[in-house]
């Protein structure tokens, strides 16, 4: 995407232009170690103020900056709020924009849902989506800025974690197809209960022409009943625009599936552990069937790292789902790591961002002790309260300060036969363990 000084001028409206040229933007950054030539420096304000490194900016090749105050001698466009003007600067893109805007949100399996999308419409069109965990107010703009402006499609994972939030990103957005994959009470810390989770998610419809709709999914009837849009359905248990015909294991680590997809069926292996992911696959295969005419192969699709990636070593099976958590998501992982073959041992790191993290935890605590799991091995000061409510019940069960203590934990265990699966939020650095198994 490239955007003349003019254009950035028109989008964000600036108080003062300080050193005012002929400029031509083909870069938009906020961190000024990744700049690059002919680029457009965003000064943001987090943990580290991105005015502070004005001057690297330019170094690396910065042609301006978008700042609140006056650094230097450097050509800037002065505005009131930096993060605004990004989000500004995106949706200018976005005006006249003609690619596939797909967005994304639900409480758990964005990341997966959107992987198996880009992998099915990519076949068919020109498509980019949003890198790794770019669902914010920061990483969603920067996606759409630094585009392939003659990309067909853009898939754009759009996450939540405070009130209003989702009405900014669909304002820079605008998706035209909107998918939403469940609604769990996630990040009540900050949206209070189940229903300020679902006004926020419901915002992603706004300038949708389609709403793709978990039938199976009861927060979601509210929804789409008052969506008035072309809706398109998907379900595991109810006949639907897609929905799951029939499914059955072939290992720990396969599913063999058939599925009702625009009339016809599709059949094949999905290399995943768990039949969790087949409501992922179910979504995205869903928003294919909206845009689509060839018909999508789901057998070559993989896990991602953090997200149901499996691995064997030493005759001892490891499954990462280490990189988020929530009671509802975990409590639907262990009931089915509870059906596979094998010693099975769970480590399961803290659950962030609830409104009640105490009596959440006890609550998982007591919910999970009477599934078919030998081990149980709870991290962090939080999993400490569901390790009290679980030992109450069963034996087999511990707890560790810290993610840096699993790895010795888990050794007094292992054996050839051994299953081993890694939950928990990111931030308690869960991941970094499972990695030392890789």
């Amino acid at each position: 995407m490239q955007l003349s000084e003019k254009e950035i001028i028109k989008a964000i409206s600036p108080i003062e232009v300080i050193k005012p040229g002929n400029r031509l933007f083909s870069y938009f950054w906020f961190d000024s170690r990744q700049m690059k030539k002919n680029g457009l420096f965003f000064a943001l304000k987090g943990k580290r103020d991105g005015h502070d490194f004005i001057g690297d900016a330019f170094k690396n090749g910065a042609s301006a900056a978008v700042v609140e105050k006056k650094v230097g001698e450097f050509p800037c466009f002065m505005v009131k709020n930096t993060l605004e003007s990004l989000g500004k600067a995106a949706e200018y893109t976005i005006r006249n924009c003609s690619s596939i805007r797909i967005g994304i949100t639900g409480s758990a399996g964005k990341t997966t849902t959107k992987e198996f999308l880009y992998h099915f419409i990519s076949s068919e069109y020109s498509t980019e989506k949003t890198p790794g965990n770019w669902n914010n107010l920061i990483g969603v703009p920067v996606f759409l800025l630094n585009r392939n402006p003659s990309s067909e499609a853009l898939i754009i994972e759009m996450g939540i974690s405070e009130p209003g939030e989702m009405d900014k990103l669909v304002e820079i957005a605008k998706p035209k197809i909107a998918l939403i994959t469940r609604i769990y009470p996630t990040h009540t810390e900050f949206l209070s209960n189940i229903e300020g989770v679902k006004r926020e998610k419901e915002g992603i419809l706004r300038h949708a022409e389609t709403g793709v709709f978990n039938l199976d999914d009861p927060n979601q009837s509210s929804l789409w009943k008052n969506f008035k849009g072309k809706k398109i359905f998907y379900s595991i248990s109810r006949e639907a625009d897609v929905n799951l015909i029939s499914w059955k294991r072939i290992s720990n680590t396969s599913l063999s599936l058939e599925i009702f997809w625009k009339g016809k069926e599709l059949s094949g292996v999905f290399s995943f552990w768990s039949p969790v992911f087949i409501e992922n696959l179910l979504a995205s295969l869903a928003v294919a069937s909206a845009v689509m005419n060839k018909t999508p192969d789901f057998r070559k699709l993989e896990p991602l790292d953090g997200r149901g990636k499996t691995w064997e070593k030493d005759g001892v099976l490891f499954i990462d789902e280490s990189y988020n958590s929530n009671p509802s998501s975990l409590l639907r992982s262990l009931i089915s790591l509870q059906e596979l073959e094998g010693t099975k041992i769970a480590v399961l790191a803290d659950m962030l961002e609830l409104r009640n993290p105490e009596e959440e935890h006890r609550r998982t605590g007591k919910l999970i002790s009477d599934l078919k799991i030998h081990r149980l091995i709870f991290v962090g000061p939080l999993m400490k309260f569901a390790a009290e409510e679980a030992s109450k019940k069963r034996d087999g069960v511990f707890w560790v300060k810290s993610a840096e203590e699993v790895s010795k934990k888990l050794q007094e265990f292992l054996k050839p036969g051994s299953i081993v699966f890694f939950k928990g939020s990111h931030s308690t650095g869960l991941w970094k363990e499972a990695e030392k198994w890789m």
